[in-house]
């Protein structure tokens, strides 16, 4: 995907860098000569992998905004340089008007610490739709921040099935609709056929994929007091790594340090769960020649008994304000423009899922990507990845380290779930 999730420790780890100095994250890719003496001028921060359709969203808010000229800064996300920069601006009283913030973690960590202006008087006044970011917005509204909004979403994550059109026609298979999990397995070892470098698998599911997609969505989390869902997700993925052997396996992935997205170009993998960046990244392959593959994307899988088309993931990038702004009228102007349905518009016309959904953004992305099935990603019920609790990263900690020696087949579901209960 384009944006890296940053973690709570390396933000903590941010806040003590700050003393040091502070950063203006000098990536400049606006003037600061506005052209009109009316219009106060807004600094605005987010990394550089946002920099292509964040700076049309910016030139469409400049042209029609009467009271306000946005500069937006652009700083690298690598190993944290983006979290570490903006906590020295937020800090050391750097001229900083707004910013985006890259996942819930650091939502709850910003806004905890006072360095995101409470807006929630602001939406009440202006009357904002905030239901058109959907439920996992407000989820993570109640339980992060206590019900009150300090940014909003402009940006979401949703997962699909995505599958390769050629083998379909080759196998004479009809292309997956809204299937089970059940469905998915047995079409997958369906699908399963040869050895070696050339077999052909039935389906990929990324080793770095690490929440329980199918517990999730039958409303269960790794917080809860009965894991038996978890564990029924656990004993599934043993099915499909290696008693159908219908997926490449757990430890073959780790072991062959194997690329996901490269894997699916290669044309040998029948389907693939996956987020909704993957169209962005096979559609920048195809453009550049590095695969010729013919893809399309169906509703990701269901558990039994669960009929309403449903997917895991939520709001991911968030926009806000920096309390310290002297212009906090006219960043909020912006706030709203890029999380409302024109800026939203704008994002989707780069094939990137907004978090906003309407008919006017669902007809701009299905045009950009040019995918039909990606109008699913409009039409399902989401529920959150990532359970917006303080101590999330420490508790993912523990459970991928059990989640890993099950997959490694080093114990079974039900040990790795009482190991993971008494270090929760």
């Amino acid at each position: 995907m384009n944006i890296k999730k940053s973690s709570s420790i390396a933000l903590l780890s941010a806040i003590a860098l700050a003393v040091a100095g502070c950063s203006s994250g000098n990536n400049d890719s606006a003037s600061n000569d506005t052209g009109g003496k009316d219009k106060v001028v807004l600094e605005y921060y987010t990394w550089t992998d946002e920099q292509d359709y964040m700076q049309k969203v910016v030139d469409a808010f400049n042209a029609q905004s009467t009271t306000a000229e946005v500069h937006m800064n652009t700083i690298s996300n690598n190993a944290d340089e983006y979290n570490t920069k903006i906590m020295n601006n937020l800090s050391g009283g750097s001229k900083m008007d707004i910013y985006s913030i890259n996942g819930t973690s650091s939502l709850g960590l910003y806004s905890s610490k006072g360095q995101l202006l409470d807006i929630t008087e602001r939406i009440k006044e202006d009357n904002l739709d905030v239901g058109s970011y959907g439920p996992s917005f407000q989820d993570i509204t109640e339980v992060l921040t206590e019900g009150k909004y300090y940014a909003l979403p402009y940006r979401t994550s949703q997962y699909a099935l995505f599958y390769n059109k050629a083998l379909f026609s080759q196998e004479g298979i009809e292309v997956p609709g809204q299937l089970t999990w059940d469905q998915y397995a047995e079409l997958a070892k369906q699908l399963t056929k040869g050895d070696g470098a050339s077999k052909q698998w039935g389906g990929y599911y990324a080793d770095w994929i690490t929440a329980p997609l199918g517990a999730l969505q039958e409303g269960a989390t790794i917080l809860d007091d009965s894991l038996d869902p978890v564990a029924n997700w656990l004993d599934y993925l043993d099915r499909l790594y290696y008693k159908d052997g219908s997926h490449m396996s757990y430890k073959q992935m780790k072991a062959e340090s194997v690329d996901w997205i490269k894997q699916f170009e290669s044309g040998n993998v029948a389907m693939m769960i996956n987020g909704e960046w993957t169209i962005n990244m096979l559609k920048a392959d195809i453009a550049a020649g590095k695969t010729d593959i013919d893809f399309d994307m169906a509703p990701m899988p269901l558990p039994e008994g669960i009929n309403d088309p449903t997917t895991v993931g939520g709001v991911s990038t968030f926009i806000g304000v920096n309390p310290q702004s002297k212009n906090t009228d006219a960043a909020l102007e912006f706030v709203q423009f890029v999380a409302g349905e024109e800026g939203s518009s704008i994002i989707a016309e780069a094939s990137v899922l907004p978090a906003f959904a309407s008919d006017k953004t669902k007809e701009a992305y299905l045009n950009a990507t040019g995918i039909q099935g990606s109008g699913y990603f409009f039409e399902a019920g989401t529920v959150v990845e990532n359970q917006p609790v303080a101590d999330i990263e420490k508790i993912n900690t523990v459970w991928n380290e059990q989640r890993d020696l099950f997959l490694f087949q080093e114990q079974d579901s039900g040990t790795a779930i009482q190991n993971f209960l008494k270090q929760r």
